[in-house]
């Protein structure tokens, strides 16, 4: 049984290299030089540099992360932090600095000390909010692909509830409720919810619904980890998995095409780069993944209209730099400012990371959320232009975190929705998936073809490095059911059954 994985994104290696390790034939087309997508890690004059996500978590004791190294035999490289370590330091327009430690129990004593007793409610009602769904969300089937997806909810769901029943009326109405109407009328809390949120849902406390919210500030709780040598080191491991479980993975290899017939996938047409560019090449499967947005996919099937990346969705301006360690005020690996301007959220390699820096100095990466139409339509001299400015100013939040980065830096690159579409082939530079606004808002894995699976952040479970590889993780156990198969290798290569 043949499959055919369309990009080497976080998502789409996942679910190939549990594929593989089931037995089936797998390849995996990538048309950059290195795999992780906006998930990966590029080298520039001798640095490694994250080219978009930098918080990795799913390393607790029952996280992802850790599931994944036991099922495909793998070590992630990471120094996991434990319990009252510090992940992250919010600073707000007062310029109080907000910690956020590892450990519900060290986080509520820093909420506490940082905006008073009225708080506690909010961390009460977030973290049993958090454990209940944490309870439910391994292999989630929603929102339902097909009826033997719904099957698999209600076979799950239903004791899951009877297990909840005290607090399922509060649960389900938190599915409409925003996560604003559990906080106080704290204006500082508010300004740090709202930085909080909209990193990790790309909505404020007004807008991301109350469940996901609950959800997305559990995060420094989920087995937060540092990688070593770079986020891409995560979506290296997995692809030493596909291919220590017979698969391959395939550099240079654009797909720009789908062949398809009564409704399925038969073949994808192949650009080929390097050495043998301009080049072109047939893969023939009986699967498919894509790691791919929906207007990305669309725009590979003949004839097939495009759909706009929503009208809220986030592009990013970004800082690539590299500073010498003892210009680092001692803290935090990730530090945000939310005071006035653009809200920067700042990440710094790991002190010691001598994979990603030569010794004595680090790297950083520092972002801002920007609109995607405000990059469109510019003439080359309005782009530079634009990109100078942004920079500029972002050097300027920068500084407010790293006092003297200016002069220190050794080295600053500037990054634009633009360059994220250039290197990653992403729709106009789209990052983040859909705001989190509403439960229904990410759609399913499935497509209008009936062997042919969407994976990413553009599908449930969507945002964050451990959410796309749970979503890898469902979308290969969607394929070994529909084949009739076990996740296990001996029974996936004794069966030959068609999808």
């Amino acid at each position: 049984m043949r499959v055919v994985v369309i990009g080497a994104g976080v998502g789409g290696l996942t679910a190939a290299a549990l594929l593989a390790r089931a037995g089936l034939e797998v390849t995996v087309l990538e048309h950059h030089t290195y795999p992780g997508g906006s998930a990966g890690t590029f080298w520039h004059q001798g640095f490694r540099f994250d080219a978009g996500a930098t918080l990795l978590a799913g390393f607790d004791q029952d996280g992802l992360f850790t599931r994944l190294e036991g099922l495909l035999g793998v070590r992630f490289p990471v120094r996991r932090l434990f319990a009252g370590e510090s992940l992250m330091e919010v600073w707000l327009p007062d310029g109080r600095m907000v910690p956020r430690p590892v450990g519900r129990t060290h986080e509520l004593e820093a909420q506490l000390e940082a905006f008073g007793s009225s708080v506690r409610g909010f961390w009460v009602w977030q973290a049993r909010r958090a454990l209940a769904l944490w309870q439910l969300a391994q292999g989630l089937p929603f929102p339902p692909a097909d009826g033997q997806e719904l099957w698999r909810l209600l076979q799950k769901g239903l004791p899951w509830a009877m297990k909840n029943w005290a607090g399922l009326p509060g649960i389900l109405a938190d599915l409409v409720r925003r996560t604003a109407e559990h906080a106080p009328r704290h204006p500082g809390f508010r300004r740090f919810l709202d930085a909080q949120l909209l990193i990790a849902a790309q909505a404020d406390a007004r807008r991301t619904y109350a469940l996901f919210g609950a959800a997305a500030l559990d995060l420094p709780h989920r087995g937060p980890a540092m990688p070593l040598g770079g986020m891409g080191a995560i979506a290296e491991t997995l692809t030493q998995a596909v291919v220590q479980h017979g698969g391959r993975v395939l550099y240079r290899h654009r797909v720009d095409q789908l062949r398809v017939r009564d409704g399925r996938v038969e073949a994808v047409e192949v650009m080929l780069g390097g050495r043998r560019r301009g080049e072109r090449e047939t893969f023939e499967a009986d699967i498919f993944i894509a790691n791919l947005t929906p207007g990305d996919l669309a725009a590979l099937v003949p004839g097939g209209k495009k759909p706009a990346p929503p009208a809220d969705g986030w592009g990013a301006f970004v800082l690539h730099a590299a500073i010498p360690q003892a210009a680092v005020p001692p803290g935090a690996p990730y530090r945000q400012w939310a005071g006035e301007g653009e809200w920067v959220f700042l990440s710094l390699s790991d002190q010691g990371d001598t994979l990603r820096s030569p010794p004595g100095l680090r790297v950083l990466s520092a972002s801002a959320h920007t609109r995607l139409t405000d990059w469109q339509g510019l003439s080359k001299e309005e782009y530079q232009a634009q990109k100078r400015a942004w920079q500029q100013r972002l050097v300027g939040q920068v500084e407010r975190l790293i006092p003297g980065f200016r002069e220190s830096a050794v080295l600053i690159l500037g990054a634009t929705p633009r360059t994220y579409h250039f290197y990653t082939r992403r729709q106009e530079g789209w990052v983040g998936g859909y705001p989190q606004v509403h439960p229904l808002r990410t759609p399913s894995p499935k497509t209008p073809f009936s062997n042919l699976w969407r994976v990413g952040e553009t599908v449930f479970p969507g945002q964050s490095v451990p959410a796309v590889a749970m979503g890898g993780e469902r979308v290969a156990a969607l394929v070994l059911e529909r084949l009739g198969l076990s996740a296990t290798p001996k029974a996936a290569r004794l069966s030959n059954t068609r999808p």
